[in-house]
């Protein structure tokens, strides 16, 4: 009487997949309703501090290409709040992690590195770590700084 092609063979298993996994789970949260937890939502689970206890923080200037290494932020400066200084020569792979874009393996190459070559003379020499190019450090430029080698 019908006849479906094998694409919509695949879509009706996996729709009829759905629709068993759907039951056990229905059943499962009737049965032993702590079997799967609820999503609740604890009001006040984390104080949050009032503007009157933010304290006021100067800002710090970013290195750009035409500044020298002298003009670098020292890591022990006060940072804006919502951004964080990385100093290139000591951070660890957590630390770099923080860093938007910048994941566990990229982080731990970039530590590696450092450990193998020894400490990063300018901020632009992380772009010689595999996976950090010219567009990812424009990016990173105002959240790097380093310590002098």
């Amino acid at each position: 009487m019908f006849s479906f092609n094998r694409n919509e063979q695949i879509i009706l298993l996996l729709l009829c997949g759905v629709l068993i996994v759907g039951i056990v789970i229905r059943y499962l949260d009737s049965k032993d309703s702590d079997y799967i937890p609820d999503f609740e939502v604890h009001k006040n689970a984390v104080e949050v501090p009032s503007p009157e206890e933010k304290a006021e923080v100067p800002q710090v200037t970013s290195l750009t290409h035409k500044q020298s290494s002298e003009e670098v932020p020292s890591p022990k400066e006060e940072v804006p709040q919502g951004r964080e200084l990385i100093d290139i020569n000591s951070a660890t792979a957590k630390e770099f992690e923080r860093l938007h874009g910048i994941g566990p393996q990229i982080a731990g190459r970039i530590v590696a590195y450092r450990e193998k070559n020894g400490v990063f003379k300018r901020v632009d020499d992380i772009t010689k770590v595999r996976g950090i190019g010219p567009k990812t450090l424009e990016r990173l430029r105002p959240h790097l700084t380093m310590s002098t080698p």
